[in-house]
Formats: structure tokens, sequence, C-alpha cells
């Protein structure tokens, strides 16, 4: 089953690209990377926002291609910049710290290949094991899920999740300029305002490997407030 699975998207002509952003992630790295299968994507891009731990040197060392970022910003700077070198048809952004688990990668694909615009992986289904977010962490995901729902007519579980997929095409139109930690939000709710499909799959959250996080929950929640709002006046 699992041959005839991988040889269902291999025959397709669309390109798929997966992005990594990376800062200071060898830890995470050494150990993530080496489980993901060089025949479930046509490339891996490492976008690196300035490590000094030898994460760039890792990456090189297991024959992986590094561009540095260049726009101004945190996670979402590095994943625009992914996105915007590649000419990959389906672009999957990963973590190389442990969130993401290596599986959701074929899943995703496969999923995309049905035709949808944006595939999320959602770390609070009901069959979901979360070692990463705490009850703080989790219930402020499930209520800017729910307010982006309420605004602008969707039916998300997982609204925040940054692993995901979207089309170049779906990804060009809703013309990102939010270059934080709050890129997966802004994704989400223009996804929405375009009427685009998008589907949530069930998925894990394993803890973190290494590193620090980099998302602070205080800034993150006033950024999430104002987008939300401020999405209201975008004309895309």
């Amino acid at each position: 089953k699992r041959s005839f699975f991988i040889m269902t998207y291999l025959d397709s002509d669309m390109k798929s690209s997966l992005i990594i952003p990376t800062l200071n992630e060898v830890v995470g790295m050494k150990k993530i990377i080496p489980l993901i299968k060089k025949e479930w994507v046509d490339e891996i891009i490492i976008v690196d926002g300035g490590s000094t731990d030898g994460t760039i040197e890792e990456a090189k060392k297991m024959g992986l291609k590094v561009i540095k970022q260049t726009t101004k910003g945190k996670h979402g700077a590095a994943i625009h910049d992914g996105f915007e070198y590649t000419d990959a048809d389906i672009l999957i952004m990963f973590g190389a710290d442990g969130n993401n688990e290596p599986d959701e990668i074929p899943k995703i694909i496969s999923k995309m290949k049905e035709g949808y615009d944006q595939v999320i992986v959602t770390r609070f289904s009901k069959t979901s094991i979360n070692d990463d977010a705490g009850l703080i962490d989790g219930f402020g995901n499930k209520m800017f899920t729910f307010l982006a729902n309420v605004f602008y007519g969707g039916h998300l579980i997982d609204a925040l999740s940054s692993s995901r997929a979207i089309t170049r095409k779906a990804w060009d139109e809703i013309k990102l300029d939010d270059f934080d930690m709050t890129l997966v939000y802004q994704m989400s709710i223009r996804g929405l305002i375009k009427k685009q499909k998008i589907i949530d799959i069930d998925g894990n959250e394993p803890a973190r490997i290494g590193g620090k996080r980099k998302m602070h929950r205080i800034p993150t929640a006033i950024k999430l407030t104002s987008q939300l709002i401020s999405e209201f006046f975008w004309k895309g």
C-alpha cells in the first residue's frame, strides 16, 4: 500500500517544495531531517535567518539547499522568502524544531492533489496529541480560530498551524505582507476571504527538540487581535 501511495503523487506533474525556516535549530535538524524521505518532495530548501550554532553547516552536510533570509522579520519572513524563491506548484512549510511530524508531509501532498488550495495540519482535533502547547496556548489558538471563522465565514479547526501547504496560485492570490510569527493566521484569513478551498487534517504536535521557543504569548496575542480586525480592510 505504501509504495502505491508514493507512486500516486510521484506520477503527478505538480512540483512540490518543502520550505524549512531555521534559526539555531541544529539539534532538531539532526534528528528530524533524516526522517524526511527524499521521494516525498521534489526539493527541500532551508531558509536561514542567521544561525550561529552550525545549522547552516549541518544542512549543507546533509546535501540540502540553503538560502539566506533577506526579508526582515521572523518565521513569516523566512517562509515568504522560501515560497518566493521556489517555482514549485505545491508549497509546504515545515519546522525543524520537532513540532512537526515528518509523516505529515506525504499526507499533506496527497490531500493537496485532491484539489485543495490549502491543507492545514491541525494540532487540536479529537485525535491529536499535543505535547507542546499548554492550556493557555491551546485556549488562545481555539479562540483566535473561532473568531476567524465567525468574522470570515470559515470552518477551520487550527487557523494558526504552521504545518500546512498552499498552491502557488493560492499563495500569489493572497499577497501576504505579514512577516512575523503570525503569517499563518493571515494565510488562513485571506484564504477565507478569497473563498479558497481549505481543509484541516488531523495531526499531532510533539515537544520541541533543542533551540529556543520563538513565540511570545502577549506580543503574539496583540498582533493576532490587530490582524483579525485589520484584514477587514484588505483590498485584495
